[in-house]
């Protein structure tokens, strides 16, 4: 029985319970043999005359393979139509078939068949590792043999890789090569690591620091930052680089159902953190779902700042001062341009993950980024602003505009540079009606609504009174709350009534059975989910047809139809509804 206890993109932790024993994934397997093991590891495989059996050191069998269960796989009876094959205990993928729905026979393990062949491709694994997960489902362990060294475990991990074993760690020893984080050396050049350069010592030092890299691998993935860290590994080779760039450029929408809308502090350092699926995503929904609020006529682009959310640092705070000396400035919208994301309207600025990322910061604008960065704000600077002032200081020329007043000489903060943007804000502000603050709170928070559920979703803040001082807003109508926005949450956080305006107009759905949720909703009651919720989203819970309650979903939606354990949403609002009995009768 499995359950994910943490999640970090699409790599996952789970709990397995096999009989009376328990073990957590992800794991290595390690052989049983006169080499010493790592003290604290918990599987173990033994090789016999009749195959390789794995287990947990207590005791439990988990699966059961013949010893020729490396490629090419050929003693299994397989299925030309649906790529699969069954043994006794372990449900197996070969990549090189056709792939079609799995059988009804629920296997815990899902064996990788030909794993240590796609070591030299790493497009096919990428490709082969997308399709088993899609069509194993999330309650089967995904087990790649003969493919792990200590440099990409985090990377197989992270493409779904749930269990491994040491194999590859034992032909390494036998070629006199100690396996590191950051590649395979030769034990001779490193006599500063190990001095008893034996196949034994060296295989008994290979599977010690895979141990160790597990373990911080598990670490990262509680924390939410396995991806950072993925971006560190992969480096220590050319396939690795690969598997990850095919990974992102390919597969996104696969990876991108099973990110979460929230998350930590990370480090947007390499190359590849232009493409995470979460800060993809961000500047997909700039493009896909947001306009501007109606009453903003100017457009203010500003640099980024190295705190977050922009609005506590210094340089922000002198911006801002600047803006609201000027009479009428609720007709100018601050937008941040920035890499990774592109770009950060001023009122998005507390969502994940513009109040997260950090960046180096050289100066340095790189063809993509600077491609990237032209595009949103081509985007935003097209929904009819009547003008646009540019306080970038130095990296206007790459915003791909002809048409702006730039106001920056030197530093945007310099005494100089911010007089000169009062004077400009000051007559292009003057040239408006003023508008009152109560519809501008309202027309920003419908822009926010729409960015966080989609483009009908601005209708959650019609006929509402916006109240609270920034950064903290309440939609009221009367004394009913509908939603509020919060730093600490980051996004809006809906009522039952919030959620009821929305519902059909993008905000995410679980549906449940004829029962009253008490306390937060399990897997277990699921009976369908929209297929757009992600962890961390704001979801209604509908019981016949009508709002339930409301909430946060602990996972992703493809897991929430695809599990019986686990907590899917955490309940915010319930509401008391009439049940219906199987006889007919109507309960209280």
């Amino acid at each position: 029985m499995l359950e994910a206890k943490w999640r970090s993109g699409p790599a996952r932790m789970v709990k397995w319970s096999a009989g009376q024993d328990r073990t957590e994934t992800p794991n290595v397997i390690f052989h049983e043999g006169p080499v010493a093991r790592p003290e604290s590891s918990d599987l173990i495989y033994s090789s016999s005359s009749g195959g390789i059996n794995a287990r947990i050191s207590s005791g439990h069998q988990l699966f059961s393979l013949p010893d020729t269960y490396y490629p090419p796989l050929s003693w299994l009876r397989h299925d030309e139509q649906s790529g699969y094959s069954v043994g006794d205990n372990a449900l197996v993928y070969r990549g090189d078939a056709r792939f079609g729905p799995p059988p009804n026979k629920v296997h815990e393990v899902a064996v990788l068949g030909n794993a240590f062949e796609l070591r030299r491709d790493a497009r096919q694994f990428a490709k082969t590792m997308v399709a088993l997960r899609r069509a194993a489902g999330q309650r089967r362990q995904i087990f790649a043999p003969g493919m792990m060294d200590v440099s990409n475990l985090a990377l197989l991990v992270y493409m779904g890789v749930d269990l491994m074993d040491d194999s590859l760690l034992g032909m390494l020893a036998s070629q006199g090569l100690i396996s590191t984080a950051d590649g395979n050396m030769p034990a001779s050049d490193a006599e500063w690591l190990l001095k008893d350069a034996t196949t034994t010592s060296i295989t008994a030092y290979n599977r010690e620091q895979a141990w160790k890299e597990l373990q911080l691998v598990r670490h990262m993935i509680k924390k939410d930052r396995l991806r950072e860290f993925v971006e560190l590994r992969v480096h220590s080779s050319a396939w690795m680089v690969s598997a990850l760039r095919i990974f992102d450029e390919e597969f996104y929408d696969f990876q991108e159902e099973r990110w979460a809308v929230v998350g930590p502090q990370f480090f947007a350092n390499a190359k590849q953190s232009l493409f995470r699926p979460d800060v993809w995503r961000w500047r997909k929904r700039i493009l896909e779902r947001y306009t501007r609020p109606e009453t903003k006529k100017i457009l203010l682009l500003i640099p980024c700042s190295a705190k977050k959310p922009y609005y506590t640092s210094k340089t922000h705070q002198a911006f801002r001062r600047t803006i609201q000396s000027v009479s009428n400035f609720d007709v100018v919208h601050e937008v941040i341009v920035t890499s990774p994301l592109g770009v950060v309207p001023r009122e998005l600025e507390l969502f994940y993950p513009a109040s997260q990322y950090d960046i180096p910061v050289t100066g340095h604008w790189d063809r993509e980024e600077v491609a990237m960065v032209q595009e949103q704000v081509r985007h935003i600077a097209s929904q009819g602003y009547d003008k646009i002032i540019c306080h970038l200081g130095g990296e206007e020329e790459f915003i791909g505009l002809d048409d702006f007043i730039d106001t920056a000489h030197g530093s945007p903060t310099s005494g100089r540079s911010l007089n000169e943007l009062r004077s400009v804000l000051e007559e292009a502000c003057a040239q408006y009606p003023r508008v009152p603050m109560g519809l501008d709170r309202q027309r920003t928070m419908a822009a926010v609504s729409r960015f966080q559920f989609g483009p009908e979703a601005g209708v959650l803040v019609e006929g509402t009174k916006v109240t609270g001082s920034y950064p903290y807003s309440r939609m009221q109508v009367g004394n009913l709350q509908m939603g509020m926005l919060t730093p600490e949450r980051g996004m809006i956080s809906l009522t039952a009534e919030g959620a009821e305006r929305i519902v059909g107009k993008g905000l995410g759905t679980v549906t449940i059975g004829d029962f009253e949720v008490e306390g937060n909703l399990f897997a277990k009651g699921v009976q369908s989910a929209d297929p757009s919720i992600r962890t961390g989203d704001e979801v209604a819970i509908m019981r016949a047809g009508k709002v339930a309650g409301v909430g946060v979903a602990m996972m992703p939606a493809v897991e929430m139809v695809d599990s019986d354990r686990g907590e899917a949403v955490r309940m915010r609002h319930y509401r008391k509804m009439k049940t219906v009995s199987e006889s007919g009768q109507t309960t209280g």
